[in-house]
């Protein structure tokens, strides 16, 4: 009997943790502001312009 309850807590447990994680990351996710986006697409283009050369 141990065995199933067992089984049970690592089947349900599993999904019900990962889920948990996913919400927590997305609730504690913070927007970019207008400034922080243009920086990262300087930095994205001049990293793409170091490549080519």
């Amino acid at each position: 009997m141990f065995e199933n309850n067992m089984w049970l807590i690592v089947v349900a447990g599993g999904p019900l943790l990962l889920a948990i994680l996913i919400a927590y990351a997305l609730l504690t996710r913070r927007d970019r502001g207008p400034a922080e986006r243009r920086e990262s697409d300087r930095a994205t283009e001049r990293l793409y312009r170091e490549q080519r050369d």
